[in-house]
């Protein structure tokens, strides 16, 4: 049974691997927010609706209810062109729930002004954008959690500004602790970035994913698994993609893990659709690196470092 729910979500993402056609690329505002943040979600080709920790922060927040105590996270994205993607993150349990703080900023390099006649003028222009998030996430019953967020985005250009409100809902089921699990999130509802008198919605975006671990050795010692990740998105701006990830995890001792992980996203098509990563788990602390090739556009390389306070487990 366990093996046809994830099949049943396996083949929704192959399905919309095949129906995948662009919708209206880029007439949402507030582009950045589609820049992948975390190391280990874009190593799995951004299926990230089951991830947990701090770091579901970024894909879906109904994952914080994972943090046992406290966590930090910090992530270094060098996106194409030159540009910088810097983000900080913290969490912290507090009652019957957790409480999580995240602050981006997206900058990119002064670029050349140009006349109508194509002529290079000896000034430059910048832009940035920035996003404030405050989360909140809690348990619904023993198996399920859900999660709320409130963004705060502020966008640059030159010498105008736009600013926009919006929100993200997800909820996270484990329907076998440990083995399979199951995650659904909407991402940018409602607001708009308003620059003078042009508002652009934000590119919101409704995503379905599973987990599915499967065990390749059980001594502790040993111990090697395999998990794979699947995710189906409906994006306002891209239309239907699927995004696919495998994690393959060997314990080093009882405190340390090593990770090695590839995914594909359909969306972007060919080799420009394929990533990879590694992670390193040393229990107090989380390493991960995650390349991924832009076709002609270049390459992106992230970084994450996540810091890990206490250690009471909490069941996802």
């Amino acid at each position: 049974m366990l093996k046809i729910c994830f099949l049943t979500v396996f083949s929704l993402a192959a399905a919309a691997a095949d129906c995948a056609a662009a919708g209206n690329e880029g007439i949402s505002g507030g582009q950045f927010l589609r820049i992948g943040v975390g190391a280990k979600a874009a190593a799995l080709g951004e299926a990230a609706s089951t991830i947990s920790g701090v770091q579901s922060i970024f894909y879906n927040p109904a994952g914080l209810a994972a943090v046992s105590e406290m966590e930090a996270y910090f992530s270094q994205v060098r996106w194409i062109l030159d540009a910088n993607y810097s983000n900080l993150a913290f969490a912290k349990r507090a009652g019957g729930g957790v409480f999580a703080l995240s602050a981006g900023y997206l900058s990119i390099p002064d670029t050349d002004k140009y006349d109508k006649f194509g002529t290079k003028l000896p000034e430059t222009y910048s832009a940035s954008d920035m996003a404030v998030t405050l989360s909140y996430s809690a348990r619904l019953a023993p198996r399920a959690n859900f999660g709320l967020s409130g963004k705060y985005i502020s966008s640059k250009l030159e010498d105008e500004a736009a600013t926009a409100m919006t929100a993200d809902a997800g909820f996270k089921y484990a329907a076998v602790p440990g083995k399979l699990v199951f995650g659904l999130a909407l991402q940018n509802l409602g607001g708009k970035l308003t620059y003078i008198s042009e508002g652009d919605s934000l590119p919101l975006n409704l995503k379905f994913g599973g987990q599915y671990a499967l065990s390749l050795d059980k001594n502790t010692a040993t111990k090697k698994d395999l998990t794979i990740f699947t995710d189906v998105n409906s994006m306002k701006d891209s239309g239907a993609y699927a995004n696919l990830g495998a994690d393959l995890t060997s314990a080093y001792d009882k405190d340390t893990t090593f990770s090695v992980r590839a995914g594909y996203r359909t969306n972007a098509g060919g080799s420009a659709g394929l990533s990879a990563g590694l992670g390193v788990n040393l229990k107090a602390y989380i390493v991960e690196y995650a390349y991924a090739p832009m076709g002609d556009l270049g390459n992106a390389h992230r970084f994450s470092l996540t810091f890990k306070f206490g250690a009471r487990k909490t069941a996802e």
